[in-house]
Formats: structure tokens, sequence, C-alpha cells
């Protein structure tokens, strides 16, 4: 949600400051800047990413508002749970609950073990499906960082055919005052959606990528575990390190973010 707030922040500081210097909000409007701007960048982007993953970044920012996490916590006693089953009555008992399993890692790990795949192969397949999420999860962020590469320039093309539009008419100098001030409108919106919403989403939609891939690794190493038999206990403690070195991991990757370098 802060995301969202920063989002929302960026453009209340841009209308402000229109509006400090008593411009009308009128003077920030141009339907054609925006097509220009927004249609032009996203049709760049598609030509280097595709339709699918653009369509893919833009559902990919509800994120911001609920990121596809899995409660870490709840997995663990799930896997204490299929470890009792599964020593007791067999890997074949874990059919039971498969269906109730939704998340793909889990779901795939689980008949994995029932299909009884060595432990090489479980190993093998389940990093492979982690790495694949990884990098769908990962070009959201891609993408974005390349509309906001691409919507500069679009904006500078933009003020350049509103100048263009107002040399032409160069017989009405009572319009000129405001045809180049709406020119110089599509060259705001390039810079701005590029600094106030495509990089930032982009660079966000990266880390939560990130964050998600370690999650990742604790479902497959708890998956593991449960292939190698191991009871509920030790699955349990060896988890629940792997869960505090993960919440350690992210604790320095913030400060990292936030420290500067050595030597400014």
């Amino acid at each position: 949600m802060t995301s969202l707030l920063g989002l929302v922040l960026g453009f209340l500081v841009v209308i402000g400051g229109a509006l400090s210097d008593h411009d009308p909000l009128s003077s920030l409007c141009s339907l054609t800047a925006v097509i220009i701007v927004i249609c032009g960048s996203l049709s760049a982007t598609m030509v280097h990413f595709g339709i699918k993953s653009v369509l893919g970044a833009f559902k990919a920012i509800l994120w911001l508002a609920k990121p596809p996490r899995v409660d870490l916590t709840a997995f663990v006693s799930k896997l204490s749970e299929w470890s009792s089953l599964a020593r007791s009555q067999g890997t074949l008992a874990l059919e039971k609950i498969i269906n109730d399993v939704d998340e793909p890692i889990q779901r795939r790990g689980l008949q994995l073990i029932i299909d009884n795949s060595s432990l090489d192969d479980l190993e093998t397949i389940l990093f492979e499906c982690s790495e694949i999420s990884g990098k769908t999860q990962a070009e959201a962020g891609e993408v974005w960082e390349a509309i906001g590469g691409y919507s500069p320039t679009i904006g500078v093309m933009g003020a350049v055919l509103g100048l263009i539009h107002v040399m032409m008419r160069l017989n009405h100098p009572e319009e000129l005052g405001e045809g180049i001030a709406t020119a110089f409108v599509a060259t705001i919106y390039g810079v701005g959606f590029a600094n106030l919403i495509a990089l930032p989403l982009g660079a966000r939609l990266k880390h939560l990528a990130k964050e998600l891939g370690h999650e990742r690794s604790i479902l497959v190493k708890g998956l593991i575990l449960l292939a190698e038999g191991k009871p509920g206990v030790v699955i349990r403690q060896s988890l629940d390190a792997f869960i505090s070195k993960n919440k350690d991991v992210k604790t320095l990757e913030g400060a990292g973010e936030s420290a500067p370098e050595a030597g400014e």
C-alpha cells in the first residue's frame, strides 16, 4: 500500500506545484500528449517484449496492494502434518490432500513425492519451476523499466510535433504562447510518467520478485525434507532457521538500499 501512496503523492506534488504558481490545471491537460506519450511508449515496449508480457506487467500492478506471497508459517505447519501422514501411511496417502493445495510449487512437489521420484529429480524439477516463476515475475519489472526508458524520448517527439504545429500558424501571433505551452506538455508527460510511475514501479516489482524467489527457495527446501522422510520436528526446526535467515536477508537488503556507499 505504501507504493500506491507514493504514486499518488507524486501526482499531487506535480499538481500542487502547478497550483502554487497559479497555473490552471487545464494547462497540464492535453489529450494529444497523452495519446502520443502513453500509446507511443506502450507500442515501443510491445515491440520489445510482446503484448503478452506487457499485459502481464499491467496485471502485476495488483502486487502493490496484495503481493502473491506464501504464508511460510502455515506452510511449515502443513509440512509437519504431511510428514506425519507420509511416515505413518506412506507417501501415497498424500493423494488425500493434494487437491487442497493451490500453490504450484507445493502441488508439483507433492505430486513428485507421490510418484516416488528420486531426490535428484525432485530437486532439479522444483528448482527449474522456481526459476521459471522467478523470470516471469521479474519480467514485469523489466517491462515497466522499459516503458520508463521510452516515454521521455517519445515526450520530446510529441513536443517537437506540437512546435511544428505552432510554427505553421505564425500568422496568428496571439496563439503562439498557448500553442508553445501546449507543445511542452508532452515533455512533462513523458518525463513525469517515466520518473513518477514507470521506473519506480519497475524497480518495486523487481524487488518483490526477488523476495518471492527467497520464499520459493524455502518451499523447495521443505519439500525436499519431506521427500527425505524427515520427521515433522526436524522439518520445522530446519525451515524455521531458513525463514529467520530469509528475514535477516530482507533486513540487510533494505539497509543496503537506504545506506550511502562508502566514500560518498
